[in-house]
């Protein structure tokens, strides 16, 4: 069986949209095309397409999708997925889908930890945020991960893509948003002087 781990054309956010409508667990945009949801312009090539889901749930989205082929991405192997839970000790973080074993991928779902009342950062479960600040809606009514969220996984090894997406998405969030980014983030982190002048930047 074909697990090419190069092959992949992204599906976009609409189409992705459009294979989870009405889908019985919670969902979201998440990575680059979350920051660009956010702002509502496009200015970077993607790779991929990461799309949120939680472990809890795992059962459900291997029903919806029962009929494309999805593989679970740990420790540099891919192993089929057949809807058994994912693992946190084995890092069972990522779930990838192409809609048949002869077509290129499709999407990654990033596996996150939840509570029935909101998100949980995977790397300090002490940090906890509301579904309703977690998660937003672009205006076409898209889920995708809240900026100061996309931003603080994108914080601890950096790229000058992610430098870049700062740059752009920190002067488009509210307020709320970069005071809760600037208290996760490390005091001398190089995106504290944008969030203190956004629209300096």
């Amino acid at each position: 069986m074909n697990v090419d781990l190069e092959s992949w054309e992204p599906l976009p956010v609409d189409e992705v949209a459009e294979v989870l409508a009405d889908a019985p667990f919670r969902w979201w945009i998440c990575g680059g095309h979350a920051l660009e949801l956010r702002v509502g312009a496009r200015w970077r090539h993607h790779d991929d397409m990461d799309v949120g889901m939680c472990r809890r749930e795992a059962p459900a989205v291997h029903r919806w999708l029962v009929e494309w082929d999805l593989w679970v991405a740990a420790g540099g192997v891919l192993s089929a997925w057949d809807g058994r839970p994912l693992k946190v000790e084995a890092d069972e973080n990522n779930v990838w889908a192409r809609r048949n074993s002869q077509q290129p991928w499709a999407f990654d779902l990033t596996v996150n930890q939840c509570t029935e009342d909101g998100w949980v950062y995977r790397r300090d479960p002490s940090v906890i945020r509301p579904w309703q600040a977690a998660v937003l809606e672009d205006p076409s009514g898209i889920p995708y991960l809240a900026p100061e969220l996309q931003l603080l996984f994108k914080s601890k090894h950096l790229r000058p893509k992610d430098h870049d997406d700062a740059r752009r998405v920190i002067p488009a969030m509210g307020d709320q948003g970069r005071v809760w980014l600037s208290y996760h983030l490390d005091a001398d982190h190089p995106w504290q002087d944008i969030i203190r002048s956004p629209d300096g930047v």
